[in-house]
């Protein structure tokens, strides 16, 4: 990642027990049944409960390498979910991305200028064992759409062309805790962009 072109490109079954142990462990599981089907409920009902309280937003601004020698500079906006019923310090993040400024080149007469909008769904892990309590370093993985245009243009002709596509990205950060609300962050994200970003982030 980190450079736009024009065109892209993972039982064993268990071995059968005695038949007096198979037949304990049917008893048991019929009697276990209800209690464990009524558990698997309450814990699906707790992934939504309270999801107000578990929810946050981010605005990130950023500078993205393109591969050309003015970087473009992007928005992010990110909504983010806590998943304390999994980890405490687990989340899941909804980003969209876009240029502001497009990246730029210019090289005998001719000048390049590339954009990019992403999306993107991250799982995120987050760290907070530091002797500084306030800083909390994570991390996040996932999956990227990337819509990219390139337009290549000089005194006589001009041409563009663009295209799309789905990648893994990843992002290592830190943030620091101001409020029980709000933080502020920075953050390296590798899409089809090598982005360096810095933002604040609002608990609701």
């Amino acid at each position: 990642s980190g450079t736009i072109s024009l065109q892209h490109q993972l039982t064993n079954e268990e071995r059968t027990l005695k038949k007096i142990l198979l037949a304990t462990a049917i008893a048991a599981s019929a009697i276990s049944a209800p209690f464990a089907t009524a558990a698997e409920g309450d814990w699906s009902k707790d992934l939504t409960k309270n999801w107000k309280e578990r929810s946050y937003a981010q605005v990130k601004l950023g500078f993205g390498d393109a591969g050309l020698s003015d970087n473009a500079m992007l928005l992010t906006g990110v909504y983010g979910l806590e998943m304390h019923q999994i980890h405490p310090m687990l989340s899941l993040e909804a980003d969209l991305s876009f240029t502001i400024v497009d990246a730029e080149s210019s090289m005998n007469g001719t000048t390049t200028e590339a954009s990019v909008t992403e999306f993107g769904g991250y799982l995120v892990g987050s760290y907070n064992g530091l002797s500084l309590k306030e800083l909390i370093p994570f991390a996040r993985v996932g999956l990227v759409y990337s819509s990219y245009e390139v337009t290549a243009r000089n005194s006589y002709v001009s041409a563009s062309g663009d295209d799309s596509s789905i990648g893994l990205g990843f992002t290592v950060g830190a943030r620091y805790v101001l409020s029980d609300e709000l933080s502020v962050l920075v953050d390296y994200t590798s899409t089809e962009l090598d982005t360096f970003n810095a933002g604040v982030s609002y608990k609701f």
